[in-house]
């Protein structure tokens, strides 16, 4: 495998653990992303244990690594000092255990819980570049891209205006298909592709009917994935795919899906 050229990856969810999705990352020869980092749900772990953990269950893949960072009620720019804290001190965990594992890149929510008070916004909007500003310099130091993902964000704006402010090739936008169809309403998912154009860096697949984030397979639910690639064709550009789903039957259906809508 080219591990540079390596486009399409599977969530280490696909399977019941982490070493059994390695497996199949290999056998359909495609990279793979850590969906969950042990450390979020046990107070006994150590964050060196995480990364030891990871390491053993990555043990001896030579595929393209991503990681995706604790985010369980995690918010950089809470206006809440002390769970500001606890949010950053996630990241800074986060970061340190994609940086053990090899990973090229590692994905963060964005903590933007959908409020429609300016002032909150305004604030949350200050709160992040803060962080961020910071915290980028340690992934231009070890050459790791840093994407941000929409989860609630009803149009690209929100995303793009984080994106500006932070200001570095390190720091990429990141596209949750099926978040923008549960969440965007009106919004077409067309639209948040032409409008992060070639910064889109990195993309989650998955479909559902717009009622529950069912992480289906790309034929299941309202999602049309011809359109999507068909305009990913369009603007000429060229992100990391990752099949969000978490089972191995969507798993590799979407694969068939994916190259036949691709190629």
């Amino acid at each position: 495998m080219n591990k540079g050229n390596n486009k399409l990856l599977i969530s280490s969810s696909a399977k019941e653990t982490i070493r059994d999705s390695v497996l199949l990352a290999e056998e359909l020869n495609t990279g793979i992303e850590i969906s969950r980092i042990p450390l979020y749900k046990s107070s006994e772990l150590t964050l060196e244990d995480t990364k030891d953990i990871l390491k053993r269950d990555l043990g001896g893949y030579k595929g393209r690594i991503t990681l995706h960072a604790m985010f369980t009620d995690v918010n950089v720019a809470s206006q809440d000092v002390e769970l500001r804290a606890v949010s950053q001190k996630r990241c800074i965990q986060s970061f340190e255990v994609g940086k053990a594992i090899g990973a090229d890149t590692i994905l963060f929510h964005t903590g933007n819980k959908g409020t429609k008070h300016y002032g909150s916004i305004k604030s949350f909007k200050k709160n992040f570049e803060i962080f961020w500003k910071e915290f980028i310099k340690e992934f231009e130091s070890a050459g790791i891209t840093a994407v941000i993902e929409n989860v609630y964000e009803t149009g690209p704006e929100f995303c793009i205006d984080l994106f500006n402010s932070v200001n570095s090739e390190y720091f990429k936008l990141a596209l949750d298909i099926g978040h923008v169809n549960l969440y965007a309403g009106e919004t077409k998912i067309t639209d948040w592709i032409r409008a992060y154009g070639e910064n889109l860096y990195h993309l989650h697949i998955h479909n559902n009917f717009g009622t529950n984030d069912d992480h289906s397979n790309l034929e299941n639910g309202k999602i049309d994935y011809k359109e999507v690639f068909d305009e990913i064709k369009r603007q000429k550009i060229n992100p990391t795919f990752v099949l969000e789903m978490f089972s191995e039957t969507d798993i590799r259906k979407s694969v068939e899906i994916y190259n036949k809508l691709m190629f």
